[in-house]
Protein backbone atom coordinates (compact mmCIF):
# COMPACT_ATOMS: atom_id res chain seq x y z
CA UNK A 1 0.00 0.00 0.00
CA UNK A 2 1.05 3.54 -0.77
CA UNK A 3 0.40 4.97 2.68
CA UNK A 4 2.31 2.78 4.72
CA UNK A 5 6.09 1.85 5.51
CA UNK A 6 8.59 4.61 4.55
CA UNK A 7 8.35 7.47 2.13
CA UNK A 8 11.02 9.46 1.43
CA UNK A 9 10.68 13.40 1.00
CA UNK A 10 13.15 14.33 -1.82
CA UNK A 11 14.95 17.73 -1.64
CA UNK A 12 15.66 19.75 -4.21
CA UNK A 13 19.13 19.88 -5.62
CA UNK A 14 20.63 23.36 -6.83
CA UNK A 15 23.78 23.66 -8.98
CA UNK A 16 26.38 26.24 -7.91
CA UNK A 17 24.81 28.96 -10.55
CA UNK A 18 21.06 28.19 -8.52
CA UNK A 19 19.48 26.19 -11.35
CA UNK A 20 17.78 22.99 -10.92
CA UNK A 21 20.58 19.85 -11.03
CA UNK A 22 18.00 17.15 -12.79
CA UNK A 23 20.64 14.63 -12.49
CA UNK A 24 21.27 15.04 -8.99
CA UNK A 25 17.40 14.36 -8.73
CA UNK A 26 16.93 12.09 -10.99
CA UNK A 27 20.11 10.30 -9.85
CA UNK A 28 19.19 10.55 -5.75
CA UNK A 29 15.80 8.91 -6.24
CA UNK A 30 16.73 6.26 -8.19
CA UNK A 31 19.50 6.04 -5.20
CA UNK A 32 16.30 5.56 -2.99
CA UNK A 33 14.81 3.11 -5.24
CA UNK A 34 17.97 1.07 -4.94
CA UNK A 35 17.94 0.66 -1.38
CA UNK A 36 13.82 -0.18 -1.00
CA UNK A 37 12.24 3.35 -1.39
CA UNK A 38 9.13 2.86 -3.28
CA UNK A 39 7.48 5.91 -2.77
CA UNK A 40 8.54 9.36 -2.46
CA UNK A 41 7.02 12.86 -1.83
CA UNK A 42 8.07 15.88 -4.51
CA UNK A 43 7.39 19.30 -3.46
CA UNK A 44 7.45 19.25 0.33
CA UNK A 45 9.00 21.16 3.07
CA UNK A 46 12.34 19.38 2.41
CA UNK A 47 12.02 20.25 -1.09
CA UNK A 48 12.19 23.54 -0.57
CA UNK A 49 8.90 24.29 -2.66
CA UNK A 50 8.24 27.73 -2.36
CA UNK A 51 11.21 28.74 -3.94
CA UNK A 52 10.37 26.69 -7.20
CA UNK A 53 8.41 28.50 -10.46
CA UNK A 54 6.20 26.44 -11.94
CA UNK A 55 8.30 26.31 -14.68
CA UNK A 56 10.65 24.36 -12.35
CA UNK A 57 8.34 22.30 -10.91
CA UNK A 58 7.43 21.16 -14.67
CA UNK A 59 10.81 20.66 -15.72
CA UNK A 60 11.55 18.63 -12.27
CA UNK A 61 8.43 16.42 -13.22
CA UNK A 62 9.54 15.64 -16.59
CA UNK A 63 12.76 14.59 -15.45
CA UNK A 64 11.82 12.21 -12.75
CA UNK A 65 9.37 11.08 -15.57
CA UNK A 66 12.02 10.08 -17.99
CA UNK A 67 14.04 8.83 -15.64
CA UNK A 68 13.28 7.46 -12.63
CA UNK A 69 12.23 3.98 -12.46
CA UNK A 70 8.18 3.99 -13.29
CA UNK A 71 7.44 1.54 -10.20
CA UNK A 72 7.94 4.32 -8.04
CA UNK A 73 5.09 6.26 -6.96
CA UNK A 74 5.35 9.80 -6.65
CA UNK A 75 2.89 11.33 -4.45
CA UNK A 76 3.11 15.90 -5.39
CA UNK A 77 3.22 18.40 -2.37
CA UNK A 78 0.17 21.25 -2.57
CA UNK A 79 0.66 24.01 -0.45
CA UNK A 80 -1.17 27.39 -0.31
CA UNK A 81 -3.19 29.99 1.12
CA UNK A 82 -5.02 31.06 -1.55
CA UNK A 83 -7.64 28.12 -2.12
CA UNK A 84 -8.69 28.81 -5.93
CA UNK A 85 -4.67 28.69 -6.67
CA UNK A 86 -3.94 25.63 -4.92
CA UNK A 87 -6.77 23.95 -6.90
CA UNK A 88 -5.10 25.20 -10.28
CA UNK A 89 -2.23 23.77 -8.99
CA UNK A 90 -3.75 20.70 -8.75
CA UNK A 91 -5.41 20.62 -11.73
CA UNK A 92 -1.93 21.21 -13.70
CA UNK A 93 0.09 18.19 -11.82
CA UNK A 94 -2.32 15.50 -11.44
CA UNK A 95 -1.47 13.82 -14.14
CA UNK A 96 2.03 13.47 -12.88
CA UNK A 97 1.37 11.85 -9.59
CA UNK A 98 -0.22 9.18 -7.89
CA UNK A 99 -1.49 11.11 -4.79
CA UNK A 100 -1.25 14.27 -3.36
CA UNK A 101 -0.48 15.73 -0.29
CA UNK A 102 -2.13 18.97 0.98
CA UNK A 103 -1.19 21.01 3.94
CA UNK A 104 -3.44 23.36 5.68
CA UNK A 105 -3.21 27.13 4.55
CA UNK A 106 0.03 28.83 6.09
CA UNK A 107 -0.42 32.71 7.31
CA UNK A 108 -4.14 32.89 7.04
CA UNK A 109 -4.79 30.93 10.20
CA UNK A 110 -8.28 29.73 9.00
CA UNK A 111 -10.98 28.34 11.75
CA UNK A 112 -11.49 24.65 11.85
CA UNK A 113 -14.38 25.19 9.41
CA UNK A 114 -12.28 27.52 6.97
CA UNK A 115 -9.67 24.50 6.85
CA UNK A 116 -12.91 22.09 6.03
CA UNK A 117 -13.97 24.38 3.49
CA UNK A 118 -10.43 24.41 1.63
CA UNK A 119 -9.37 21.02 1.79
CA UNK A 120 -13.39 20.26 0.46
CA UNK A 121 -12.76 22.90 -2.40
CA UNK A 122 -9.74 21.21 -3.32
CA UNK A 123 -10.15 17.40 -3.11
CA UNK A 124 -14.12 17.38 -4.48
CA UNK A 125 -12.48 19.04 -7.44
CA UNK A 126 -9.68 16.58 -8.34
CA UNK A 127 -10.01 12.83 -8.64
CA UNK A 128 -6.76 11.68 -7.19
CA UNK A 129 -6.53 10.25 -3.35
CA UNK A 130 -5.12 12.93 -0.87
CA UNK A 131 -2.85 12.62 2.35
CA UNK A 132 -3.87 15.77 4.47
CA UNK A 133 -0.67 17.80 5.95
CA UNK A 134 -0.87 18.47 9.30
CA UNK A 135 2.34 20.88 10.02
CA UNK A 136 1.04 23.38 12.92
CA UNK A 137 4.65 25.12 13.50
CA UNK A 138 4.34 25.84 9.65
CA UNK A 139 1.12 26.55 8.76
CA UNK A 140 0.45 28.31 12.37
CA UNK A 141 -2.72 26.20 12.94
CA UNK A 142 -3.47 22.78 14.17
CA UNK A 143 -6.10 20.97 11.62
CA UNK A 144 -8.10 19.02 14.82
CA UNK A 145 -8.79 15.45 14.97
CA UNK A 146 -12.80 16.26 14.76
CA UNK A 147 -11.73 18.18 11.17
CA UNK A 148 -9.73 15.40 10.31
CA UNK A 149 -12.09 12.79 10.85
CA UNK A 150 -14.89 15.15 9.06
CA UNK A 151 -12.86 15.07 6.18
CA UNK A 152 -11.74 11.48 6.00
CA UNK A 153 -15.69 10.36 6.96
CA UNK A 154 -16.98 12.53 4.34
CA UNK A 155 -14.51 12.37 1.25
CA UNK A 156 -13.30 8.89 0.05
CA UNK A 157 -10.62 10.10 -1.75
CA UNK A 158 -8.91 11.81 1.51
CA UNK A 159 -6.52 8.23 2.45
CA UNK A 160 -4.23 9.25 5.64
CA UNK A 161 -2.49 11.98 7.09
CA UNK A 162 0.98 13.25 7.35
CA UNK A 163 0.56 14.06 11.28
CA UNK A 164 3.54 16.39 12.08
CA UNK A 165 1.76 18.27 15.66
CA UNK A 166 4.49 16.45 17.19
CA UNK A 167 1.87 15.15 19.36
CA UNK A 168 0.75 11.69 21.11
CA UNK A 169 -2.46 12.70 21.95
CA UNK A 170 -3.74 13.96 18.78
CA UNK A 171 -2.76 11.14 16.99
CA UNK A 172 -4.83 8.98 19.68
CA UNK A 173 -7.50 11.17 19.14
CA UNK A 174 -7.43 11.19 15.40
CA UNK A 175 -7.38 7.15 15.99
CA UNK A 176 -10.30 6.46 18.14
CA UNK A 177 -12.61 9.38 15.61
CA UNK A 178 -11.97 7.60 12.35
CA UNK A 179 -9.86 4.72 10.42
CA UNK A 180 -7.39 7.71 8.01
CA UNK A 181 -3.79 6.10 7.94
CA UNK A 182 -1.43 7.77 9.86
CA UNK A 183 1.86 8.46 8.42
CA UNK A 184 4.31 10.28 11.25
CA UNK A 185 5.88 13.69 10.06
CA UNK A 186 8.30 13.13 12.36
CA UNK A 187 11.57 10.90 12.11
CA UNK A 188 12.06 10.29 16.11
CA UNK A 189 8.30 9.67 16.53
CA UNK A 190 7.99 7.10 13.88
CA UNK A 191 7.41 4.23 16.62
CA UNK A 192 6.06 6.38 19.25
CA UNK A 193 3.25 7.07 16.16
CA UNK A 194 3.16 3.30 14.97
CA UNK A 195 2.53 2.15 18.72
CA UNK A 196 -0.64 3.78 18.73
CA UNK A 197 -1.78 2.67 15.58
CA UNK A 198 0.83 4.55 12.92
CA UNK A 199 1.04 2.91 9.67
CA UNK A 200 4.65 4.54 8.70
CA UNK A 201 6.29 7.72 8.35
CA UNK A 202 6.68 10.56 5.80
CA UNK A 203 10.38 10.73 5.69
CA UNK A 204 13.62 12.86 5.91
CA UNK A 205 16.68 10.69 7.65
CA UNK A 206 15.90 7.69 5.26
CA UNK A 207 17.06 10.43 2.31
CA UNK A 208 20.90 9.10 4.47
CA UNK A 209 20.15 6.12 5.53
CA UNK A 210 16.77 4.41 4.00
CA UNK A 211 17.55 1.00 4.53
CA UNK A 212 17.82 1.47 8.29
CA UNK A 213 14.29 3.20 8.02
CA UNK A 214 12.79 0.14 6.29
CA UNK A 215 14.16 -2.18 8.51
CA UNK A 216 13.17 -0.26 11.44
CA UNK A 217 9.47 0.29 10.49
CA UNK A 218 9.74 -3.57 9.33
CA UNK A 219 10.49 -4.79 12.38
CA UNK A 220 7.82 -3.29 14.65
CA UNK A 221 5.36 -4.41 12.08
CA UNK A 222 6.37 -8.26 12.48
CA UNK A 223 6.35 -7.29 16.27
CA UNK A 224 10.24 -7.36 16.77
CA UNK A 225 9.86 -4.39 18.93
CA UNK A 226 13.44 -5.20 20.37
CA UNK A 227 15.24 -4.89 17.36
CA UNK A 228 13.34 -2.59 16.07
CA UNK A 229 14.16 -0.04 19.19
CA UNK A 230 17.99 -0.88 18.57
CA UNK A 231 17.76 0.52 15.15
CA UNK A 232 16.04 3.81 16.16
CA UNK A 233 18.38 4.00 18.75
CA UNK A 234 21.01 3.43 16.70
CA UNK A 235 20.25 6.84 14.07
CA UNK A 236 18.80 8.54 16.83
CA UNK A 237 21.54 11.27 17.25
CA UNK A 238 21.40 11.77 13.25
CA UNK A 239 17.93 12.44 13.15
CA UNK A 240 18.60 15.30 15.87
CA UNK A 241 21.40 16.13 13.43
CA UNK A 242 19.41 16.59 10.48
CA UNK A 243 17.16 19.28 12.01
CA UNK A 244 19.85 21.03 13.54
CA UNK A 245 18.94 23.74 11.74
CA UNK A 246 15.72 24.58 9.69
CA UNK A 247 14.94 21.34 7.06
CA UNK A 248 16.23 21.12 4.93
CA UNK A 249 19.40 22.82 5.65
CA UNK A 250 21.19 20.07 7.67
CA UNK A 251 19.99 17.27 5.70
CA UNK A 252 21.24 18.78 3.05
CA UNK A 253 25.00 18.77 4.06
CA UNK A 254 24.40 15.05 5.65
CA UNK A 255 24.21 14.02 1.75
CA UNK A 256 27.09 15.76 0.87
CA UNK A 257 28.79 14.15 3.33
CA UNK A 258 27.80 10.41 2.20
CA UNK A 259 27.44 11.50 -1.95
CA UNK A 260 29.91 13.90 -3.14
CA UNK A 261 27.93 14.48 -5.99
CA UNK A 262 25.55 16.21 -4.55
CA UNK A 263 25.57 19.81 -3.76
CA UNK A 264 24.70 21.53 -0.46
CA UNK A 265 23.15 25.26 -1.96
CA UNK A 266 19.76 26.06 -1.04
CA UNK A 267 17.82 29.12 -1.94
CA UNK A 268 17.26 32.03 -0.07
CA UNK A 269 15.78 33.00 2.52
CA UNK A 270 17.23 29.86 3.20
CA UNK A 271 20.99 29.96 4.10
CA UNK A 272 24.16 27.42 4.45
CA UNK A 273 24.54 25.52 6.76
CA UNK A 274 26.59 27.41 10.25
CA UNK A 275 30.08 26.66 10.98
CA UNK A 276 29.11 25.48 14.02
CA UNK A 277 26.46 23.28 12.99
CA UNK A 278 29.17 21.85 10.57
CA UNK A 279 31.86 21.21 12.85
CA UNK A 280 28.94 19.42 15.28
CA UNK A 281 27.84 17.24 12.20
CA UNK A 282 31.73 16.47 11.43
CA UNK A 283 32.76 15.99 14.57
CA UNK A 284 29.64 13.01 14.78
CA UNK A 285 30.44 11.23 11.40
CA UNK A 286 34.44 11.46 11.95
CA UNK A 287 33.81 9.53 15.11
CA UNK A 288 31.16 7.57 14.29
CA UNK A 289 31.43 6.58 10.16
CA UNK A 290 29.36 6.69 7.34
CA UNK A 291 29.38 2.37 7.55
CA UNK A 292 27.71 2.84 11.08
CA UNK A 293 25.40 4.86 9.53
CA UNK A 294 23.85 2.07 6.48
CA UNK A 295 25.07 -1.12 8.20
CA UNK A 296 21.42 -2.72 7.53
CA UNK A 297 22.85 -2.70 3.47
CA UNK A 298 25.27 -4.81 4.69
CA UNK A 299 23.03 -7.40 5.79
CA UNK A 300 21.61 -7.82 2.73
CA UNK A 301 18.23 -6.87 4.17
CA UNK A 302 16.24 -6.13 0.65
CA UNK A 303 18.02 -9.07 -1.13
Amino acid sequence: MIYEGVITVIPTFFTNDNRIDHNAIVNHINKQSNNGISKIVIFGTTSETSTLSDLEKTSILNSIKGGVNDKTKIIIGLSGNNTPDVLKEARKLEDSCDAFMLSAPYYNKPSQEGLYQHFKHIVTNIKKDFIIYNVPSRCGVNIEPETIARLYNEFNNIKAIKEASGSIQQVIKIKSLCDIAILSGDDELTLPFMSIGASGVISVISNVVPTDMIYMVDQFKNNNILEAQTIFYNIQKLIKLAFVESNPVPIKYLLTRTNSLLNEKVRLPLVELSSESKLIINNYLDTNGIIKLIKISDKNYLS
